[in-house]
């Protein structure tokens, strides 16, 4: 039981490092700035704007299924007497969905690849660059911190 949690937590973090890695990816087609430093075309924006509608599309249901799958697992593990191959099987159930999302993601990172030219994707590297440290820095002055989280009751 306790590797089982154990292993459940693991990709929990997993799975919140692999969202945030790919996420500058999925708005890209939004962002005025980044399509004028980069100079994007009117096509490659439209080219990026389909792939990621659709690959939102697909992961939106292939999350349902992960918290699908989760919902059962907890009801496995809540169980009197856990049954631990379901336990298990729901585990690599789970993983494999979380292995398809990281495919999607994967697949939506090559092709916007390759749209972009050499040159387009040194600045998009840049801009990432940039965008990061400004997250960085403005963490690290409690910026991100909203007042009413300190107020006492």
């Amino acid at each position: 039981m306790k590797k089982i949690l154990i292993i459940l937590v693991s990709l929990v973090f997993l799975f919140l490092f692999i969202s945030s890695s790919f996420a500058e990816f999925r708005c890209l087609w939004k962002n005025k700035k980044l399509i004028k430093d980069v100079a994007l075309s009117e096509k490659q924006v439209n080219t990026i704007k389909e792939l990621s509608i659709k690959t939102e599309k697909d992961m939106i249901k292939v999350r349902s299924e992960i918290e699908l799958k989760q919902i059962d697992l907890r009801e496995v593990l809540d169980a009197d007497k856990p049954d631990e191959g379901k336990a298990v099987g729901l585990i690599k159930e789970i993983m494999k969905l979380k292995t398809d999302v990281r495919i999607l993601k994967t697949k939506q990172m090559i092709s916007i690849k390759k749209t972009l030219t050499p040159e387009q994707m040194e600045k998009f590297q840049e801009f990432k660059r940039e965008h990061h440290m400004r997250k960085v820095s403005k963490h690290k002055k409690g910026d991100h911190i909203r007042p009413e989280h300190h107020m006492k009751p």
